[in-house]
């Protein structure tokens, strides 16, 4: 192999090397360059090769080490191209001649190791820009997809181009392309690219940056409205021209160390959401993280309309929020969402530059949104995060495609596999290689999710006193429809089956076209294995249920109590102080074992108190909240005083609501589907509520009360005309059978809250507007809250 003359550059020392031949180093023809390197790559200069200098080598060119061993030998590897031997040979011939020659003559030999290397790099190193060649194994660009490059590295890499990157490092590919990393997995990152991806190709190379090239967001200026800015602060839509350079003194820089424990202090103050579900049984405290898992079925723009509620609910804090949108559309329809709300003057909405979908900048715009949020609580500020985990996860999902590809995770443990291997076959070795894959991918992905998702917390008051609040808002995708990789595992498995092969071509077919039709980035949604994984790593989760979205599209907080949870949190740290007087978290025990809506629960109160038995229905409706409807921390106290009212008279109002249900029955007065059954019973039972007094019987009813239950169910002619009929036989109720719905008392969730809704808004002003006061004493609230539900008694005892 004949290496140019240039790798021998005359800035060394003329000294004859004898184990060379004592040609002076630094002189002679071409051809004696080229015998030179060729007979210190065949083993013929010993010397050269022996101590420091073959160290030396190992260090700075770090090829597999079987590589490395072949080439001593003279037998290049079959993977390595022909400039990878170039750098190989001439680093190698220029680590040992130096070596060689200090030890020969006597000269400088304590200079040091990585300055030698990056002396001997320089020298032999290809221009910049040069692609690598075709077959390149490490150390490349195995896929692009839009704006997501994925590069495999080096198993055994220590230098710049071809070691295994972290997380916020920026990186240059040979044709001049600059990309962020923003995820790691075994032997591969993925790089976000912040100028045109075309400028990258499979098979280019790439060389981290100094760290000192970390990207920045302008902080945003107090403009008094919703701001719409990129992801490096600039406001959209802004020509180039009138985009000033940022300064270091107005900029903060993006993926920043995470907030060590000893720097944080315990959580004890409440952000309010303005959500029943959430304050009141699930509460959020100022430095969480929580992830909310909306029900399937949810558009991107119905999830801006959940995160544009808490924004809205933070009108009367001095709460900052910064939100990360996909693309400018979204940015200028959450805009829209928040609309002329107070807490708008102080919201930052960072998106990508342009409409097209790209899952990379979309993270990117997600990191440049926490560095804002991060220098809001760093400046003693409380900052709220509001984020669609989407983009991360279809990052990942690219990642992940690429490594399983590549083998790459049997190839970082190698060194496990071949412990197991040692086991005994009654052990269960493949199961045990099958089990420590999936751990490893699982740990890789749950790392990714943490470096994120645990940026939450409070600082100590020495450090300021400032929180960051995220939350993550999952979408869940289709179970019907399979991603890439269960596409492609379905496909092989397919293959290898004994089948016909008429049959199993048609069936390939199939799922070829399938895979065909799937989105370059891959399906909507985030799978449940991911979300999961996120579940592990925030402070609690939030899980909706599929009521969230009703028949007319209405969207609701239908909160899940028994899936929902914020772990290691009490109610005197994070709920506010009325939710926590009114001790919302034990009725939220007791709703949780309540096996349907129609359910009568016993509240036995604190210790010395008489036990209370309630209706579960009114309570439940709490949960059936619309989104839109932001509630204040004085209408929260005072809805929920409305609901345990109604719970008690709910309960004693039963028995004269199943008569009434059993008269229709009785009536043959029917509803057509499952859905009007429960708006039936929600009708009844609001009447019997109405009409209810403790000697009060279906049969002792005058004519008007009937036909008032008439007019609430708004029945036909002919059937007002059975319904009296049906009175007047005065027949058992066993006599004909009641569908289970209706013994249950099930009613329409939606319609209670509507109700207990409009009796919020005709007594709410008997409550002050300063509840949350510090001048109120916990007994003065308590005898506030004592009188309140007095006369929200009284008012449900008066006649109509």
């Amino acid at each position: 192999m004949a290496l140019p003359s240039m790798a021998f550059a005359a800035a060394w020392p003329v000294s004859p090397c004898v184990a060379c031949g004592g040609t002076p180093y630094g002189q002679g023809s071409r051809a004696t360059a080229s015998a030179t390197a060729a007979a210190a790559l065949k083993g013929r200069s010993k010397a050269c090769l022996s101590g420091r200098g073959l160290r030396l080598l190992r260090r700075a060119v770090n090829p597999q080490s079987v590589a490395a061993q072949t080439s001593f030998a003279g037998t290049s590897p079959a993977t390595s191209s022909f400039s990878s031997r170039w750098a190989l040979g001439s680093t190698l011939l220029l680590a040992a001649l130096r070596s060689g020659h200090r030890r020969s003559t006597g000269g400088p030999s304590r200079l040091s190791r990585r300055a030698e290397m990056a002396e001997a790099a320089t020298a032999v190193a290809p221009p910049e820009g040069t692609p690598p060649a075709a077959g390149s194994q490490w150390a490349r660009v195995a896929k692009r997809v839009r704006d997501v490059v994925i590069t495999v590295t080096n198993p055994l890499g220590e230098e710049m181009n071809d070691r295994l990157p972290a997380i916020g490092d920026t990186v240059r590919f040979s044709r001049g392309a600059v990309g962020h990393v923003i995820a790691v997995s075994d032997l591969c990152f993925a790089a976000a690219l912040s100028g045109d991806p075309d400028l990258v190709e499979e098979g280019d190379s790439y060389t981290i940056m100094p760290k000192m090239m970390r990207p920045t967001i302008r902080r945003p200026e107090e403009l008094g409205r919703v701001q719409l800015v990129d992801v490096r602060g600039r406001e959209l839509g802004a020509e180039s021209s009138q985009r000033p350079e940022l300064t270091e003194e107005e900029s903060v820089p993006w993926f920043n160390e995470i907030v060590g424990i000893v720097r944080r202090q315990r959580i004890d103050a409440p952000l309010h959401a303005g959500v029943m579900g959430l304050d009141a049984f699930v509460p959020i405290g100022r430095g969480q993280s929580m992830l909310l898992r909306l029900p399937p079925g949810i558009t991107s723009k119905q999830l801006r309309q959940y995160m544009a509620h808490i924004i809205t609910a933070q009108g009367d804090s001095d709460v900052r929020c910064m939100v990360a949108a996909a693309s400018p559309e979204e940015a200028q329809l959450m805009r829209e969402l928040v609309g002329e709300a107070e807490a708008g003057k102080r919201v930052t909405i960072v998106a990508n530059r342009v409409d097209e979908a790209r899952p990379g900048e979309a993270v990117l715009a997600m990191n440049a949104a926490c560095a804002l949020a991060e220098d809001c609580r760093d400046d003693g500020g409380n900052a709220l995060l509001l984020l669609d985990l989407e983009p991360m996860y279809k990052v990942w999902s690219i990642l992940a495609e690429v490594s399983a590809a590549e083998n790459l995770t049997e190839r970082a443990n190698k060194d496990q596999n071949e412990e197991i291997d040692k086991l005994s076959e009654d052990l269960g070795v493949e199961l045990w290689k099958y089990v420590a894959k999936k751990n490893a991918v699982t740990a890789r992905r749950r790392t990714f999710l943490g470096c994120f998702l645990q940026r939450a917390g409070r600082m100590a008051d020495a450090r300021g006193g400032g929180s960051l609040t995220l939350l993550g808002f999952a979408r869940p995708r289709d179970s019907s429809t399979l991603g890439r990789l269960e596409l492609e595992a379905k496909l092989k498995n397919l293959q290898s089956m004994n089948l016909d092969e008429a049959v199993r071509a048609k069936a390939v077919e199939k799922i070829q076209s399938q895979i065909a039709a799937l989105p370059e980035d891959g399906v909507s949604g985030v799978p449940d294995d991911f979300v999961e994984e996120a579940k592990a790593v925030t402070d609690g989760h939030v899980v909706f249920s599929d009521a969230s979205v009703g028949p007319d599209g209405q969207l609701r907080w239908c909160v899940d109590l028994k899936e929902s949870v914020a772990r290691g949190i009490t109610a005197n740290s994070v709920q506010n102080r009325c939710l926590d007087l009114l001790r919302s978290l034990r009725l939220k025990a007791y709703l949780m074992m309540a096996e349907n809506e129609g359910q009568v629960m016993e509240d036995r109160g604190a210790p010395g108190e008489k036990g209370t038995k309630l209706d579960c229905s009114p309570l439940m409706a709490l949960m059936h909240q619309p989104v839109g409807d932001v509630l204040s921390v004085k209408d929260e106290a005072a809805l929920l005083l409305l609901a345990l009212e109604n719970a008690i008279r709910a309960l004693d109002a039963r028995p004269l609501a199943e008569a009434a249900l059993g008269l229709l029955e009785r009536a043959r007065i029917r509803p057509e589907s499952d859905q009007a059954t429960k708006r039936r019973v929600s009708q009844v039972r609001r009447w019997a509520e109405a009409n209810y007094s403790e000697d009060v019987q279906l049969q002792s009813l005058a004519e008007k009360e009937i036909e008032e239950l008439a007019d609430a169910l708004e029945l036909r002619p002919l059937e007002r005309k059975r319904l009296l009929a049906a009175v007047g036989e005065n027949a058992e109720a066993s006599d004909v059978p009641v569908a289970p719905g209706v013994l249950m008392l099930i009613e329409e969730s939606a319609f209670r809250y509507a109700q207990l809704r409009a009796d919020l808004d005709a007594i709410r002003e008997d409550l002050p507007d300063n509840l949350t006061d510090a001048g109120f004493e916990d007994e003065a609230l308590l005898e506030l809250f004592s009188a309140f539900r007095a006369r929200i008694r009284s008012k449900l005892a008066a006649p109509n």
